[in-house]
């Protein structure tokens, strides 16, 4: 088995934003690492470097992924055990997989568009969940160690992300959005090259057939 890529990115796509931070250490150093790992993975999908290791640094990303959420799962369970909180959060992160497995099965199908589509679900995924539903959940907690209800803290945490929060999501949201399109399109436009050259060397090699029999 090939020796596990830590090369860092020359460059990174996804930059980490404070605006990415829950305040709940644990949380915030596994975000950290997701974001690290997506940048890899950006860069390799982006760059000419060899599919394997892109495929590799996929694979690190979602069993990551797997134990990052087992991990926050456990850290909403102390707090909202048997809500529909709880199972709602759970539902999300089981929902991310059934996606994924359908974007594994295609990409065992040979089809050539998966790996960037599923690149670009997995950005978008990710900063959507950590800056919308993570950091909803741990303005909950924080709320409810001061002694607030689960109801009340529900509210706290709504105030606290309207306004200008909200807007800065948004935009966050939106510039990852155009960085994951970008990305995307530079997957899309190595396909087809690699595919132009493909069909160049079977024109090349068919040629060289036909000279050799004539």
């Amino acid at each position: 088995m090939p020796a596990k890529d830590n090369k860092k990115p020359e460059f990174e796509l996804f930059p980490w934003s404070s605006q990415f931070e829950t305040g709940i250490d644990q949380i915030d150093e596994q975000h950290r690492k997701l974001v690290a790992i997506l940048n890899r993975l950006a860069w390799h999908m982006s760059a000419e470097n060899d599919d394997l290791q892109a495929n590799e640094v996929l694979d690190e990303l979602l069993d990551y992924t797997h134990y990052h959420f087992r991990s926050e799962e456990t850290v909403w369970h102390r707090y909202f055990a048997d809500t529909s909180l709880e199972e709602n959060h759970h539902k999300a992160h089981e929902h991310f997989f059934e996606q994924v497995r359908l974007y594994q099965a295609r990409r065992e199908q040979g089809d050539e568009k998966t790996l960037a589509e599923m690149f670009d679900f997995l950005t978008r995924w990710l900063a959507f969940h950590i800056l919308e539903s993570d950091r909803r959940m741990a303005l909950m907690t924080f709320a409810m160690e001061t002694g607030h209800s689960v109801d009340e803290a529900i509210e706290e945490a709504d105030r606290t992300l309207s306004g200008t929060s909200s807007v800065m999501v948004k935009a966050l949201l939106e510039i990852y959005g155009k960085l994951s399109n970008s990305t995307v399109q530079l997957m899309k436009e190595r396909a087809v090259r690699r595919q132009l050259e493909e069909e160049v060397r079977q024109l090349r090699a068919s040629q060289g057939k036909g000279s050799a029999d004539s």
